[in-house]
């Protein structure tokens, strides 16, 4: 209900418009354009025909992929964010019904084996629980469909120096089976990511969200879910740790821009989020 609530401010709604702008702006880091521009390398690659898009937001995306040419529509739970997206689809000259309410932890009176391919971007990983999610939109797909979607990068915690990189160790070393130096000691390490970015983010609203480790994904996942991995991208890489964005917000998006590979490696640590192009089979 947190993550409904916080999706369903009108603000919300409208801000995810300047996700999407062409205009230069060093206050936001133009993640959401390179991953859709991640999605719209693979549509072209495979030229699905029918595509739903679950979890559309305000509907820039859905719109921007639409005048590619494919023949497209999607969904959303939050009314205020289908209300933005009917409005945008109004201003590009679309039909409005091609966004409807509906909820993808949950899709009500969607065809089972219908869709060729479904995008899920920004939004399954806000999912009480994320098997049921998939296992849901794998069943309205067809067989040897393909489904899209984003996640948030477990292994990214390792280079934020702050207090995901303290965690992540936590549980890494098993905090809570040490017993007396080995613990203190560690505790003593592990202060030192206590360093906060000044800038907040959507986990300090109190969102439920999670967030899955890239190099096991098939079997903490995949296989459970009946999906076989195709490819994998990285996109929002940080050439620094978070806290470097304090100094200088134009130099490090410029930096970060810089580095910005899909298939590079190093985004196993230094990207928050990565793409999973999969097949249902």
């Amino acid at each position: 209900m947190k993550a409904y609530n916080y999706f369903n401010k009108r603000n919300i709604s409208k801000n995810y418009l300047n996700l999407y702008s062409k205009k230069k702006n060093f206050n936001q880091y133009p993640a959401n354009d390179l991953r859709l521009k991640i999605v719209l390398s693979i549509l072209n690659k495979n030229k699905p025909k029918k595509i739903l898009d679950a979890g559309c937001g305000s509907g820039m995306p859905l719109i921007i992929i639409k005048k590619k040419g494919f023949d497209i529509s999607g969904y959303d739970k939050s009314s205020n964010m289908v209300k933005e997206a009917k409005k945008n689809l109004k201003k590009h000259n679309l039909n409005e019904n091609l966004i409807f309410c509906n909820d993808f932890e949950n899709p009500k009176k969607i065809k089972r084996n219908y869709y060729d391919c479904i995008l899920g971007l920004g939004a399954f990983y806000y999912s009480k629980n994320i098997f049921k999610t998939l296992n849901k939109q794998t069943q309205i797909l067809r067989k040897n469909g393909k489904i899209i979607f984003s996640l948030r990068n477990k292994l990214f915690n390792i280079s934020t120096f702050n207090n995901y990189t303290k965690i992540f160790f936590k549980e890494l070393f098993n905090e809570d089976r040490l017993i007396g130096k080995e613990k203190l000691l560690l505790k003593k390490i592990l202060r030192n990511f206590d360093l906060r970015n000044k800038k907040k983010n959507i986990d300090d609203v109190g969102v439920f969200s999670t967030s899955h480790n890239p190099l096991n994904i098939d079997d903490e996942l995949l296989k459970k879910v009946g999906l076989k991995k195709e490819n994998i991208y990285f996109y929002h890489y940080h050439y620094l740790p978070p806290y470097f964005e304090n100094m200088s917000k134009k130099k490090f998006y410029l930096n970060s821009l810089k580095i910005e590979n899909p298939n590079d490696w190093r985004g196993n640590f230094l990207a928050s989020g990565f793409i999973l192009e999969c097949k249902k089979k």
